[in-house]
């Protein structure tokens, strides 16, 4: 099977769970992939500045529900930076998110076409301040769909201040509340004490730079932490939406669908420390085009299954898990229970010890690498219990 079919394969399983749901975050964010150790792979290019290391750039689109729980992939695209200072195939950063919008919107319209669907879920857009793109926000508008993006270009606007955060900065304080700030590298989870502003204003492009880009109408809300806790530094952040945002309860809802973002931090985690592709050592182009759409779809399926076990744990395991994975962990884990009644909870926990997870009562649920290794080996068991079944 080729890579195409294997991707398209896997968006359109994504798309078919995006038509349960009214809304669907489309979050998209790039991690480099360090694999070095495929010598035999001509197409690879360097990672990172002043390294020697040799991989490729993996950006992918994800479905979230409204409440950020992973559905799966919506698109993936690869490239290798060429070597030196020749420009690539990204060298317009736009190019992956403009792309990555079109993947998601025609996978899921396809779909909903295909379904009969009176209409495909509405999408909401979530990027980080590399999709702070003029050609972005255009786009985004030109499509009719919502999105919500950091904003790191401080753009000329049509107001009495004619920069953007000046403008929203001089807007009244619609509130102050308490927001979560995920951990980062050396950095634990903390809370955040902020205030909330918003305006919604015009941009005017910089002619000299997109002389065929028009004025665009969005809205501007701050996060700001005017008194950090020491040794913290201060949470800022600006970011550029098209949802209704002219209150408190608008500005929040905004700010709590934008953290909606962080699985796909955990996704490219898993894919990295729990599936291990970087330890892959492939000798064709084509097979690691096709480990990508495969270990792909494992993380995130674990990330899914960790995060749903933790805020459901009582849900139906058939929620993410199919009868037949169900039957089997339950005919080795809990003979003579019902496999309908198995939760959420019960399976990760059955998966984790097949990855190696010892489940004592201070381990807690099981990692990603746990979780990898266990959904490995419950593939076989299934495969295996098809075949007892066919004797």
């Amino acid at each position: 099977m080729q890579p195409a079919a294997l991707h398209q394969g896997l968006t359109r399983d994504t798309a078919w769970q995006c038509l349960a749901q009214r809304t669907v975050l489309v979050v998209q964010d790039t991690t480099s992939l360090n694999l070095t150790g495929c010598h035999m792979l001509s197409e690879l290019g360097p990672i990172g500045s002043g390294s020697l290391a040799q991989g490729i750039l993996l950006h992918s689109t994800l479905a979230l529900t409204d409440q950020g729980a992973v559905l799966g992939v919506l698109g993936l695209q690869t490239w290798a930076r060429p070597a030196g200072n020749a420009p690539g195939p990204e060298a317009k950063e736009s190019g992956k998110w403009l792309h990555g919008i079109d993947q998601a919107r025609q996978v899921v319209g396809e779909t909903a076409w295909a379904a009969g669907a009176a209409a495909p879920p509405r999408l909401i857009h979530l990027m980080d301040r590399e999709g702070d793109v003029y050609e972005v926000l255009q786009w985004v508008e030109d499509v009719g769909d919502s999105a919500i993006i950091r904003c790191v270009q401080n753009r000329r606007v049509e107001a009495p201040l004619r920069l953007a955060h000046a403008a929203v900065r001089a807007q009244p304080v619609l509130g102050r509340v308490m927001i979560p700030v995920p951990r980062s590298p050396g950095k634990p989870g903390r809370t955040a004490t902020v205030e909330m502003r918003a305006l919604t204003t015009t941009l005017r492009p910089d002619r000299a730079k997109y002389p065929h880009a028009w004025p665009l109408t969005w809205t501007l809300v701050e996060v700001w932490e005017p008194t950090p806790a020491p040794a913290c530094e201060a949470l800022h952040w600006w970011l550029w939406t098209r949802e209704a945002a002219t209150t408190l309860a608008e500005v929040r809802e905004v700010v709590r669908k934008y953290t909606c973002r962080w699985p796909i931090e955990e996704y490219h985690l898993t894919l990295k420390s729990g599936c291990r592709i970087e330890a892959l050592r492939l000798e064709k182009w084509d097979s690691l085009a096709k480990a990508v759409v495969m270990y792909t779809s494992v993380a995130a399926r674990i990330v899914a299954l960790r995060d749903q076990a933790q805020q459901e744990p009582d849900a139906p395991a058939t929620v993410l898990l199919s009868e037949e994975e169900c039957a089997v962990l339950v005919a080795k884990f809990g003979p003579g229970r019902a496999a309908f009644r198995l939760t959420l909870g019960q399976a990760v926990l059955w998966i984790g010890r097949l990855g190696g997870h010892l489940n004592r009562t201070r381990d807690g649920l099981p990692g990603v690498r746990a979780l990898w290794r266990g959904l490995r080996d419950l593939t076989l068991l299934v495969e295996g219990w098809r075949v007892a079944r066919r004797l």
